[in-house]
């Protein structure tokens, strides 16, 4: 789902025009990506945390010439966990789909 299905979907559930959602959604993914940048956390129980996390300094290695080293610098990456509720509906969904034969 993109975007847009995602407006449609909560347009239809709520009865609010699609205008309005997609309003709305966008100003809550600029306050998660501002709140986020600024190094705070935004949990949203039963859904996940969004934070930042440090990804130190390492070094790297190109399989095709693993003598020379390649220096991968710290970085601030966003991150995401997702929370109990939502982790147990992937499972339980999992348990439930046959597995599929190769």
């Amino acid at each position: 789902m993109n975007k847009n299905g995602l407006i449609a979907e909560v347009a239809k559930r709520t009865g609010a025009s699609k205008a309005d959602i997609g309003r709305a959604i966008d100003a809550t993914m600029d306050v998660v990506r501002e709140t986020v940048t600024k190094g705070e956390r935004v949990s949203l129980v039963g859904f996940g945390t969004f934070e930042r996390k440090r990804r130190n300094r390492r070094i790297a290695r190109n399989p095709r010439k693993p003598e020379i080293p390649i220096v991968v610098p710290a970085r601030d990456l966003p991150w995401f966990v997702p929370g109990k509720e939502f982790k147990e509906m992937i499972a339980a969904r999992r348990r439930r789909t046959p597995a599929r034969s190769r």
